[in-house]
């Protein structure tokens, strides 16, 4: 469950991590006041066709500690949009437990050409 596992509706574990890393070293999400998506991370939802439901009161960015890497991955809207996407596009699968998850050969072309994120992140 260390290498990937959601979080409630979000990515967590070294994946999880990997995840926000990669966005925050892009410019789509910033860090230093807390967790927000910048325009160019709204921009990339877009581009790759995830959308980002921003009705309710629930944030579109913020960090969640993760209890195995003790560092924040990304959670709230942004982050659940992330997880369902990587779901339902066959990226990850639910191995063993609810809750862990494992990246397929599809997820990582994925992640590696959308992120640039490579395996060797969440082994």
């Amino acid at each position: 469950m260390a290498r990937g596992r959601t979080c409630y509706d979000h990515l967590a574990g070294r994946l999880g991590i990997a995840v926000t890393d990669a966005f925050a070293e892009r410019g789509l999400l910033r860090q230093d006041t807390g967790f927000a998506l910048t325009d160019a991370g709204v921009a990339w939802f877009d581009s790759v066709g995830i959308p980002l439901e921003r009705a309710g009161r629930r944030p579109l960015a913020r960090g969640c500690l993760d209890w195995t890497e003790r560092r924040p991955h990304l959670a709230g809207v942004a982050g659940a949009a992330v997880c369902r996407h990587a779901l339902d596009a066959g990226w990850c699968v639910r191995i063993g437990s609810e809750r862990a998850v494992k990246v397929t050969a599809a997820g990582e072309r994925a992640l590696s050409e959308l992120l640039g994120i490579r395996a060797e992140a969440f082994a």
